[in-house]
């Protein structure tokens, strides 16, 4: 890659490290003759204020400073541009922030060479009609989650169909609709399996149902699925990436299927898939006590 002449930051202000992991970000960067595009928020949490940009140049990369959740919300932000987008975890697990706060210098370094690479997810889109009966779209890098959605939590009994093929019907909290990128998130909670994020699949993943004889389905990216809710008086919800909700019509079908929108994700180093998976969900790891 070309080293970037305009990097946006995204920062997420809950993490107790985000302002001053952003004030270093900014101080290497600017070092470097990088011009840095901020938020709002994050320019007055900063004392910063935006200077106007001669050259207007457009982001050629964004770092997210926080977790998975502040990704996910930049990559849908997008809406399908074609910006890189590369996290730096200041959390938990931080699966597809895999770069860790210890590791940011190497990291900075890295991005004012140039020296990441980019990977091409493509996005889920999710349409139905909201409650008032208006389209409504949705898009998600992870997953796309079906519920009944109400403060009771009740079950919701749900019709699966895939390409318009009547596949079953169960009772269940909800689906997860899962991208092979998003299989270790939602869908690994809830006993759906791991699968390489290249694989052309998805993954429909029951949440809690109501009978053993309803596994985990992984199907062609290619193929549309439908839910339908079968209970009269109850409406379902559908989440984009845990974030972007909303309740839908009642009796309205839900569709999901990938769409032609994609994620850019970059990435630092030459750190394999399968060591990421040891390390981060310590696979196939000896319990501490034998």
């Amino acid at each position: 890659m070309k080293p970037p002449r305009r990097v946006g930051l995204r920062v997420n202000l809950n993490k107790e490290h985000g302002l001053p992991v952003a004030r270093r970000v900014i101080e290497r960067l600017e070092a470097s003759g990088i011009v840095i595009s901020l938020e709002d928020k994050v320019a007055e949490a900063l004392g910063r204020t935006a200077p106007p940009d001669p050259e207007s140049r457009p982001e050629e990369l964004l770092l997210c400073l926080g977790g998975d959740g502040t990704m996910l919300s930049a990559v849908r932000s997008l809406d399908g541009a074609e910006i890189p987008v590369l996290g730096i975890n200041l959390g938990g697990l931080g699966f597809l922030t895999s770069i860790s706060s210890e590791e940011l210098d190497s990291c900075l370094d890295a991005v004012v060479a140039g020296s990441y690479q980019v990977e091409d997810r493509r996005l889920l889109k999710a349409r139905a009609r909201d409650r008032d009966g208006n389209p409504l779209e949705l898009y998600a890098l992870n997953d796309v989650v079906v519920d009944e959605g109400s403060f009771t939590r009740r079950a919701a009994v749900l019709k699966l169909s895939i390409n318009n093929i009547f596949v079953g019907t169960f009772t269940a909290d909800g689906l997860i609709v899962a991208t092979a990128t998003g299989s270790t998130a939602y869908s690994l909670s809830a006993n759906g399996p791991i699968v390489h994020p290249v694989l052309p699949v998805l993954v429909a993943t029951p949440i809690c149902a109501h009978t053993l004889s309803i596994r985990p389905l992984v199907f062609s990216q290619d193929e549309k699925v439908a839910v339908e809710n079968l209970l009269p008086d109850a409406s379902l919800k559908v989440t984009a990436d845990g974030q972007d909700a909303h309740r839908v019509e009642m009796g309205g079908p839900i569709e999901i299927e990938l769409s032609s929108r994609k994620a850019h994700l970059a990435f630092v180093g030459d750190r394999p898939y399968y060591e990421i998976l040891r390390t981060k969900l310590n696979w196939g790891g000896i319990p501490k006590d034998r």
